[in-house]
């Protein structure tokens, strides 16, 4: 890939010796954030579609595929087969059935013979503790549209259930996903090309808008930023365009930065943090569980193994109160930022920001080189032949012409992708060479037939959803370093430590909620919240709103839901009423039902009963009905069903028929729904 300004820039950067050293301890990170998305895949699933195949690695054996969507990332829209591969892992003697959901054919090898079905259902397997190869091959109807969804019973272990993440295992390590790696660091915005209407969506997300950076920055953290932004920001997709070890490239990193803060709205300046609110920040930088994704504002260096972004240069990069109108709205400048939008109040942003400047005031990241004073002049100039604005609005248009990616004959022997001595006028991209050497023109089919499944599970990596979340049987991060900021709480001297503060598992999210009720949390408009007794809240991010909330449930090979509109039957409401009621399972100890108040959570609170019959899909909810620990280990809910048999705990209830009970009960609660 080249990068070819039209002037002869002789600053573009190579890598000096002191360069290379910093690059050699960021290496372990980069790999980090490539195999985030693909560390909990456990089968290798192989689609092909005419002479066309792909390779992909997954958590689940589960499709959904709507007729004229391509079938899988990489390949175009049409009839397929693919077949997926793994083992799995026996924790002790199982005898199960297995059965199939599908639209289309599914053939099924267990420990490598082929398993029949009666009736939509196998015959009973006995499968031995230890690790059980299993292979499933679906195929698709004629028009390519087509689903499937794996199921296993263990009558004395558990019942008919979708075979989970958990059960699968895999000696494979996923390769580096190459056309995330494309799309993220923006190399379509200078290489244009026409990619058609099933395009990966990142590839339409530009850099920061640049309007008014000059009021909200300061300008020696631009010099800095525009010299080395790996230095700041060891995670960021900015390339270097500079070479700030030559004093030529200190200078125009100067300059730079010079014509950036001169950038102005004429908006007038807002008011400063106020310094004396930064103990009430942070409390709430711990209750809201930033450490998850931020390291400390007065940490020494960046957390290389966990990627987490650094704060240390907050006091020297927001101008006034900027901060404070960044933490309200980090979207208004920058449609495609990662930071979530937590939608904070006026206190919890000003005492935020003030947490923030105060801690970080002294601790920024040392200048990497020496700058001379910065010429205005000089520096737009450089900005419009350095191609700034192919990702940045609010520059002037550049005067660079850049092949389209069609037209790039040699991605790899030199420009952006080349080794150093060879990349010319090209910037530096923030990319091992393992990472460079796998982008090819292999990429352009994945950048062509995109799936919402794809992209939901590159974002479930980008946005670090497996921070603050566990995922397929890994604990999130926020488990291991949430102690890192406890003693922000140390002048409290009295706390409620009776309320659970766990979040739940985005394992089975998109088989647990309606996709609508998922599209609107992403949106930040689930009012009220469903667990208003967290010290923490879900974040709003509105751009990947309603892509992830389709993605989530095709994870799980379902189609998009909403929650049914049908009137509930009025004797099962009764029935259901009865059962929740103190007379019954007392469900009402602990959920409450609308303005009606749980009678006793002492120490775990339910979700209130109004909210869920808009929030879950029936197929979970009998699933969690019947053994809540099969899906969350360390819930509280208690189980209500015979381990033995499977029979409900008040026998003289329909006969002892869980599946009927909970039945019952769902309808009483869609009558509740708000």
């Amino acid at each position: 890939m080249v990068l070819n300004p039209a002037s002869t820039i002789f600053f573009l950067p190579v890598q000096s010796h002191s360069l290379q050293s910093y690059s050699m301890r960021f290496t372990p990170l980069i790999a980090f954030l490539g195999l985030l998305t693909s560390a909990h895949a456990t089968l290798v699933a192989t689609f092909t579609s005419g002479d066309v195949t792909t390779t992909k690695y997954l958590a689940l054996p589960a499709l959904q595929v709507t007729e004229g969507e391509p079938p899988t990332a990489g390949l175009a829209a049409g009839p397929f087969t693919a077949t997926y591969k793994g083992t799995l892992s026996i924790p002790k003697r199982y005898r199960v059935y297995f059965s199939v959901e599908s639209k289309g054919s599914v053939a099924l090898k267990i420990n490598d013979a082929a398993v029949t079905f009666t009736d939509e259902k196998s015959e009973r397997l006995r499968l031995n503790p230890g690790e059980n190869p299993i292979e499933i091959t679906y195929t698709s109807p004629e028009n390519g549209s087509g689903f499937f969804r794996l199921f296993w019973e263990e009558r004395r272990e558990f019942s008919r259930e979708p075979v989970p993440a958990s059960a699968f295992t895999s000696s494979e390590e996923p390769p580096l996903d190459a056309a995330h790696l494309f799309a993220s660091h923006n190399c379509i915005q200078c290489h244009t090309a026409d990619l058609g209407k099933h395009t990966m969506p990142e590839l339409k997300y530009s850099g920061p808008n640049l309007t008014g950076i000059g009021d909200r920055t300061n300008e020696v953290w631009l010099t800095r930023w525009i010299a080395q932004p790996d230095k700041l920001k060891p995670t960021t997709t900015m390339p270097a365009m500079v070479d700030h070890t030559k004093p030529e490239g200190a200078q125009a990193a100067a300059d730079i930065g010079a014509y950036l803060a001169t950038l102005h709205s004429g908006k007038p300046a807002t008011k400063a943090p106020d310094l004396s609110l930064a103990q009430k920040g942070g409390e709430h930088f711990h209750n809201l569980g930033c450490i998850a994704c931020h390291s400390k504002p007065e940490a020494d260096e960046p957390d290389f193994e966990n990627g987490r972004v650094p704060l240390n240069n907050v006091a020297t990069k927001f101008k006034d109160g900027s901060l404070i109108a960044f933490l309200k709205n980090p979207q208004e400048h920058h449609v495609a930022i990662k930071m979530p939008n937590f939608r904070f109040s006026d206190e919890e942003a000003g005492s935020l920001a003030a947490y923030l400047t105060n801690t970080s005031t002294g601790e920024h990241t040392p200048d990497p080189s020496e700058f001379p004073p910065g010429d205005a002049i000089r520096g737009k100039s450089l900005v419009r032949s350095l191609n700034c604005s192919a990702c940045h609005e609010g520059l002037d248009p550049s005067t660079v012409k850049t092949p389209n990616i069609y037209g790039l004959k040699d991605w790899s022997s030199k420009g952006c992708l080349g080794p150093d001595e060879k990349r010319g006028k090209s910037p530096r991209l923030n990319l091992t060479i393992e990472e460079k050497k796998v982008i090819t023109p292999a990429v352009l089919p994945s950048l062509k037939h995109d799936t919402v499944e794809a992209y939901t599970d590159r974002q479930i990596g980008a946005l670090r959803c497996s921070s603050c979340h566990n995922y397929n049987g890994q604990s999130s991060l926020l488990s291991k370093t949430h102690p890192e900021t406890k003693s922000l709480l140390n002048h409290i001297t009295k706390t409620d430590e009776r309320l659970i503060q766990s979040r739940p598992p985005l394992t089975h999210m998109g088989a647990m909620l309606h996709t609508n009720y998922i599209e609107t949390t992403l949106l930040g408009k689930i009012e009220p919240r469903p667990r208003p007794w967290l010290d923490m809240r879900m974040p709003a991010f509105p751009l990947h709103a309603k892509h992830m909330a389709h993605g989530l449930g095709q994870h799980h090979g379902l189609p998009a839901s909403e929650p049914s509109k049908e009137k509930p039957a009025a004797d099962q409401v009764k029935i259901g009423e009865h059962l929740v009621g103190m007379t019954g399972y007392a469900c009402v100890t602990c959920h409450a039902i609308n303005d009606k108040l749980a009678l006793a959570a002492f120490e775990v609170q339910g979700i209130n009963f109004g909210l869920t019959h808009n929030r879950l899909r029936p197929g979970y909810y009998h699933q969690w009905m019947f053994n809540p620990t099969r899906l969350v280990p360390d819930t509280k809910m208690p189980r209500y069903t015979n381990p033995d048999d499977g029979t409900g705990l008040r026998p003289d209830i329909l006969n002892g028929d869980s599946q009927k009970q909970f039945e019952a009960v769902r309808h009483y609660i869609q009558s509740v729904a708000k």
